[in-house]
């Protein structure tokens, strides 16, 4: 039983090491930040003077021209390139709805605040995928161009 002894004490230790460990997590999960760093700042469109009720009707228009996109994708019947000129079209009319709700110098100011608050926080930065479209496929070559069997282009 004295072999046994000296496995069943690091055993021990092992689990209260274990144990202290996940206490310490549970009581701050995310030790690199610190519960006092997070100040809630106010949001970059209040900072730039921007009402809630623009920035609502902005995000509805965001969210209508979402699901329009989606039913474009969606449609079977229409062929890539037909796609592609849906969806530029309703981003076209989704930048025109906008075009007076904000102004130049406040959507610069915004843009820049956003920046500058992702540059302080890199989780917060949007993922980008290079190479695909708005449907989640491999975007399609641009107008005038066409791919030949080796990738090149010809014009």
């Amino acid at each position: 039983m004295s072999k046994n002894r000296p496995c069943f004490v690091a055993a021990v230790i092992s689990l209260f090491s274990f144990a202290s460990l996940a206490a310490a997590q549970v009581n701050n999960p995310n030790p690199q930040y610190p519960k006092a760093a997070h100040v809630k700042q106010e949001p970059c469109w209040q900072q730039v003077g921007i009402s809630k009720e623009v920035i609502d009707q902005r995000d509805a228009i965001q969210q209508d021209t979402h699901s329009e996109i989606q039913s474009v994708c969606a449609d079977s019947s229409l062929t890539p390139q037909q796609k592609n000129q849906k969806i530029r079209e309703i981003h076209q009319e989704a930048k025109q709805k906008m075009s007076g709700l904000i102004s130049a110098e406040q959507q610069q100011q915004l843009e820049a605040c956003r920046k500058e608050r992702a540059g302080n926080n890199p989780a917060s930065a949007g993922v980008k995928h290079p190479g695909t479209g708005p449907c989640g496929d491999s975007q399609a070559p641009k107008a005038g161009t066409q791919t030949t069997g080796s990738g090149t282009e010809n014009r």
